[in-house]
């Protein structure tokens, strides 16, 4: 049995992770004691105020310690993924960054996690209280996946030693064959082999854990890769003293249901998450351990503070980051011969056909008639419908997904030299506007307006941006724009819906009453 989680994923994920020029910047605002300025370079929101009268001084004095030694791109490193194939977090949960102690009473920092798998993926940050989580789905963010002074703690986490860390080699197994070690990296070590083997029961058994009451199909999420044990046990011991429970539950790896006291579990329906509220996550060997034995990551593409706790002897330079080049040039079969079709100028540029030429053509597109060659790419350029050359299509899923992470920087800059073509559309028809909610959009919005995308573009079936942006929990100051620049709010789908209705079932969400009345 292999460990490895989806590593192609998790490539793209880490792929397309905070540019380590941004994570720098954050860190030097934190050290200059503005978390605030760390908190947005790392794309989230920051709603908090500080009231002595409601917490106590002694309280509010201690939260006021934790943000400012909170990294929010630390965090993000560690939050929990989309599981269907996507490199977006995972939706509708919230990380509880609790205190040491006295978390059932005290204020408590909440990081909410985007909203849809498909929408901005910035992250908010406000401060709340146990009472308040009664019916959201949260877990407690263990300290070293958030607090500068506690990141080195992911070596042990991770079933490390103060020696070395246990990396899995290619073929699956943890540790190479020479391996001399101390007796806590041998235990982990054991761990991995009998998952290997697997026997899952006796991995969590070795890692502390008695599952001999718990059904199998507990321990594991179907078609997924083992739950790994270690540090669960650690892990749900200081949540449970945090929050003064004696039962913590795992969310997303495992289904269990864990006594604190004598480390022992019993199944948990997942629908039954309300019952223990306070939860820890699990899931598969960590992966950066995977991908880096497997030849896919270096030491130098892992986040600062954890190079620092696996690697301490690595020196690893970044630099600046690196724009979009030119896209090469593309050769397309059209009327029996080769033609060149390229990204150059701001638009898609057909090699082989004149001004009067591509006139006639779009006229008797306009009109209904069908295209090939050349003309048959800018079609699926421009709408979305239909193939593009290889080249061509990847370049749309760069953009897109450079987007989708909040890349701005990048994307004005390849706007600006034209190599980013502003009317171009993906797979589902959507245009660059459809995706503004993911980047600034202050600073995009007015770039695409002005490059003459429609305020209310269509996608395959019939979604404008407004609508998208309601549907999966954009910025509402950008719907305010778009309504602004006259955008329709009962533009229908070919379903009936309209960004006005949809804003009215958002409002659990949202405050969108102003779209709803629109």
């Amino acid at each position: 049995m292999l460990l490895r989680p989806d590593l192609p994923q998790w490539r793209r994920i880490r792929a397309e992770s905070l540019p380590l020029r941004v994570v720098d910047a954050a860190a030097a605002a934190r050290a200059a004691g503005d978390w605030r300025g760390a908190a947005a370079l790392a794309l989230c929101d920051v709603d908090v105020t500080f009231d002595p009268g409601r917490f106590g001084a002694e309280a509010v004095a201690a939260l006021q310690d934790d943000l400012r030694h909170l990294s929010l791109d630390l965090l993000r490193w560690h939050l929990p993924r989309h599981r269907g194939g996507m490199s977006t977090l995972q939706p509708m949960v919230s990380a509880v960054l609790a205190p040491r102690a006295g978390a059932d009473t005290a204020p408590l920092i909440r990081v909410r996690l985007p909203k849809s798998p498909t929408g901005p993926q910035r992250l908010q940050l406000t401060v709340t209280t146990m009472n308040d989580l009664d019916n959201e789905r949260w877990y407690v963010a263990p300290r070293h996946t958030w607090d500068v002074r506690e990141s080195a703690g992911v070596r042990a986490a991770w079933g490390g030693s103060a020696e070395r860390m246990p990396f899995l080699t290619p073929d699956g197994l943890p540790l190479p064959p020479d391996f001399a070690g101390t007796d806590e990296a041998f235990e982990t070590e054991r761990i991995y082999r009998q998952l290997i083997a697997g026997d899952l029961v006796g991995a969590w058994h070795a890692a502390g854990i008695d599952v001999s009451a718990v059904e199998t199909e507990a321990l594991q999420r179907p078609s997924a890769p083992p739950t790994l044990p270690v540090g669960v046990a650690e892990e749900a011991r200081a949540a449970a003293a945090a929050f003064g429970q004696d039962q913590v539950s795992t969310l997303y790896g495992a289904s269990l249901r864990l006594t604190v006291a004598d480390m022992t579990a019993e199944a948990l329906d997942v629908s039954e998450y309300l019952e223990v509220p306070v939860r820890i996550l699990t899931g598969s060997v960590p992966p950066d351990l995977a991908l880096i034995a497997a030849g896919m990551q270096r030491p130098g593409d892992l986040h600062p503070l954890v190079r620092e706790a696996l690697f301490p002897s690595t020196m690893a330079e970044h630099g600046a980051p690196v724009p979009m080049s030119t896209a090469a040039p593309t050769r397309v079969r059209c009327q029996g011969v080769w033609h060149r079709v390229e990204v150059t100028g701001g638009a898609l540029r057909l090699h082989g056909h004149d001004e009067e030429e591509q006139l006639r053509e779009r006229m008797l597109r306009s009109l209904g008639g069908t295209s090939s060659g050349c003309y048959a790419v800018q079609a699926a350029w421009t709408t979305g419908t239909g193939r593009l050359p290889r080249a061509l299509a990847d370049q749309v899923r760069e953009v897109k997904h450079r987007m989708q992470h909040g890349d701005t920087a990048w994307l004005l800059d390849g706007l600006t030299r034209g190599v980013i073509d502003p009317q171009m559309r993906d797979a589902n028809g959507w245009s660059l506007l459809h995706l503004v909610m993911w980047v600034d959009f202050a600073q995009v919005l007015p770039v695409l307006l002005a490059a003459g995308v429609p305020v209310d573009a269509r996608d395959r079936i019939g979604r404008t941006p407004l609508y998208l942006a309601v549907m999966n929990g954009g910025p509402p100051d950008l719907m305010r724009r778009l309504l602004a620049e006259g955008a329709d709010p009962r533009a229908e789908t070919v379903h009936g819906a309209y960004p006005a209705h949809v804003a009215r079932s958002r409002q659990y969400w949202q405050d969108l009453a102003f779209v709803a009345e629109a």
